[in-house]
This record gives C-alpha cells, structure tokens and sequence, in this order.
C-alpha cells in the first residue's frame, strides 16, 4: 500500500481494515477461528472480530459450545493509540465493564520510507487489563497531571504504545508517576485474548 497516493481518511479507514484483517490471521496462527464481524455490519458496534476456541467449551453446562472472544481492534501509526471512548467515559468504571465485550488488540503500525511499507506490533489486553489502564490512565491524566487545567472531557481517550509495552509514565513537571496497572508488555499476548 502506498501511504500517499490517498486522501488521509481513505488511507485511516484502509490501515484500520488491514489491522483488524491481520489480527483475524493472527488468531488463526493460534489455531482459534475468527472473522472480521464489519463484513456484516458496517463497523459493528463495540466488536470487531469474533474468534472462536473449537477445543475449549463455553462452559460446563454449554459443553457444546465453543469457547467464544468479542475482540475490538485499534490500529494507528501513532504513537497515542485512540480507544474508543472519550476522557469523561474513561473516568467511568461503571461504564466501561457496562460497554468493554471482551479484550482488545492495538495494533501499532509503523511506515518505512525506504521498503514502502507498513510493519506492524501487536499488543493484547485482556478485557479486565483494558478497563484498568484506561481508568488509571485518564484517572491520573485529568486528576493529578492536569489537575489545575479544564479539559474537554469529550476528547478521545488514548493509550501510549509506551504503557502498553508495561512501562510507567513520568511526569518531571509535577514529579509524579502513573501507576501503570500493566506490570509487563503485553506485546503478543495472544493468551489474554482468554482472559477476563
């Protein structure tokens, strides 16, 4: 793909639709099955990918049905990965178990200029991971970091590709730290995808 022979929002919708396609192969190197659940429905609200576990059941009483995973997927080459929810919702732990489905995959894309190409990482968390960073995060971001300044609460809430990969955030300018719940990268953690 050519990143500048497009208007910018046709190449974000494209690089998005690459990511979710490569998190459906991903899954199925795992030996899970998945599919993009946007073939259906245009950008399906709060999943992007079903995947399926055949060898695992759902539970003991559902013995026939397979194990099942609402993954979303975000993908940006920047280095603040938006999630889907604004600041105010990110400050609502109510909320946020109400609407997370399931784990999330980021997908951090970078652009080489030389190859003309896009490499990608990939970092999972797991439902009950995603909550806890996006709460702690922004709890710390408008709370503590910008306490005396008033944000606009309908902004997107982001996460660093820095506290994904399980590092703390330090502020010189207050001398403080963000408490990254997150105690290692989550880099290729195709695992928490099972994970609560």
């Amino acid at each position: 793909m050519s990143k500048g022979n497009c208007n910018e929002q046709a190449n974000k919708a494209r690089l998005g639709s690459m990511g979710e396609n490569l998190v459906v192969v991903k899954l199925m190197e795992q030996g899970w099955d998945a599919f993009n659940a946007n073939c259906s429905i245009k950008n399906f609200k709060a999943i992007d990918i079903v995947c399926l576990d055949s060898t695992t059941p759902e539970s003991k009483e559902l013995w026939w049905k397979p194990k099942t995973a609402l993954v979303q997927v975000k993908t940006s080459v920047e280095k603040n990965i938006t999630t889907g929810f604004s600041l105010e919702e990110a400050l609502d732990k109510e909320y946020l178990w109400k609407m997370v489905k399931g784990p999330y995959v980021f997908v951090s894309a970078q652009w080489d200029k030389v190859s003309e190409t896009y490499s990608f990482r990939y970092f999972i968390l797991s439902r009950s991971q995603f909550v806890n960073l996006i709460y702690e995060a922004h709890h710390y971001y408008v709370k503590i970091f910008h306490k005396d300044k008033s944000l606009v609460l309908s902004a997107p809430a982001g996460f660093n590709v820095s506290w994904l990969e399980g590092k703390p955030e330090f502020s010189p300018k207050n001398n403080t730290h963000f408490g990254n719940p997150l105690t290692e990268s989550c880099e290729n953690k195709w695992k928490n995808i099972w994970e609560e």
